[in-house]
């Protein structure tokens, strides 16, 4: 099945931009990585996800859409399997440097198995991530086959989702100035809002702001909605012109080095009625009992719980997540939500480190809908809420 040998490359010039994180983070990451393989039994790990490649090695494009994988042993630096002309990312512009390149004729997961070989025994146990949206079935399944049919024992794992859901002090510094971009893109849109302007000029406005002050590419677009739009979830700007006595709800992704910091406001043309006010009410209200409640030990269920009390007081259900973990994010999430989030069957404790976008909302049938939401950090005594704006509906 293998086209060709496929070499490993390694990268010999210095990174063409200065890396987003210190040597020693990387090393702490592989190393906290190592521990858990030697704990599973696992003697090489084989990640799929572009978040963990780029978390383990540095290496970041949005060209993911092409099999890669990143191959960890015990004792060597990791090595990234990539599309030939995307491999220049990790030889010229990543902390491993080192790559095996397939061309588009090849198969992918050929260099993947060839690349096992070369570092690995056949009675060795494989690590195979099983949480990557980019690895098909069919592929995941050939890679086994092949693994197995040479030897190899083979087990599903996902490590790294869990080690990236810590941050570091380097990771939370990225957060941090994430926020300050996503605060001063929501005050341009809230300032580009009002009677007769278009949403398409508000987003315009948003994308200024965001990729004028450092932001990179987010994982979801800005959401921005207005009037009957309200109703619909995940909206983006569709050209239609505001009108007086408009709600409008505006959801903004500050990112600093693949790292996301979510803000969601809303507002008004004009003054609210006192139904949306109210509803504005349940949410300030609930950030205010998550922020107090959230800190190391709290169970996420329990969290959950607070928010679905404090709603009940409105006579409002909640129907969805009340939080999610944010850190690394690419396309098609900004979120890492499918690691962690804050519902009502999950007893996983809360560490400091971890961070969370909160988003109490609730949808009115298909009337309106209202979000307002705060990313947090777990401090080591109770929670920081990052993203600073304030809260209460913006009149325009």
């Amino acid at each position: 099945m293998i086209a060709r040998n496929f070499e490993v490359q390694k990268g010999t010039e210095a990174t063409i931009s200065k890396l987003p994180f210190s040597n020693e983070e990387y090393e702490r990451r592989l190393e906290a990585l190592r521990r858990e393989m030697r704990t599973a039994g696992v003697d090489v790990f084989i990640s799929f996800g572009p978040e963990n490649i780029f978390y383990l090695t540095g290496h970041d494009t949005p060209a993911y859409q092409y099999v890669q994988a990143c191959v960890v042993t015990m004792d060597a630096t990791p090595i990234n399997v990539i599309r030939h002309i995307d491999a220049s990312n990790t030889l010229y512009n990543s902390w491993s440097k080192l790559a095996v390149g397939y061309q588009d004729e090849d198969e992918p997961i050929s260099a993947i198995f060839a690349l096992v070989q070369q570092v690995a025994k056949p009675d060795a146990t494989i690590g195979l991530e099983d949480e990557a949206f980019f690895v098909s079935p069919k592929r995941y399944a050939m890679l086994t086959g092949l693994l197995q049919g040479a030897g190899y024992k083979t087990t599903a794992t996902n490590p790294v989702g869990t080690l990236r859901l810590t941050k570091s002090a380097e990771e939370i510094s990225c957060i941090r100035r994430a926020a300050r971009i996503s605060e001063k893109a929501m005050a341009a849109a809230i300032g580009a809002a009002g009677e007769g302007v278009n949403e398409n000029f508000i987003a315009a406005e948003v994308w200024r702001v965001l990729v004028g002050n450092g932001g990179e590419f987010p994982g979801l677009p800005p959401f921005v909605t207005s009037g009957p739009r309200m109703c619909l979830a995940h909206a983006t700007w569709s050209g239609r012109q505001l009108q007086a006595g408009d709600s409008l709800g505006f959801e903004i992704p500050g990112v600093v080095n693949r790292y996301v910091a979510p803000i969601y406001r809303c507002g008004t043309i004009g003054k609210p009625n006192a139904g949306f006010e109210k509803l504005a009410e349940a949410c300030i209200t609930s950030l205010e009992v998550l922020t107090a409640s959230i800190k190391p030990g709290a169970v996420a269920a329990d969290i959950h719980q607070v928010h679905v009390d404090n709603f009940s007081r409105y006579k409002l259900i909640v129907d969805h997540r009340t939080g999610y973990s944010v850190g690394v994010n690419y396309a098609p999430d900004w979120g890492e939500g499918n690691e962690l989030s804050i519902t009502r069957t999950e007893r996983r404790e809360l560490k400091p480190g971890m961070v969370f976008h909160l988003v109490p909302g609730v949808f009115i049938d298909d009337r309106t809908h209202i979000t307002i939401s705060e990313t947090v950090l777990v401090t080591e005594t109770g929670c920081e809420v990052i993203t600073q704006y304030p809260r209460p509906l913006f009149i325009v």
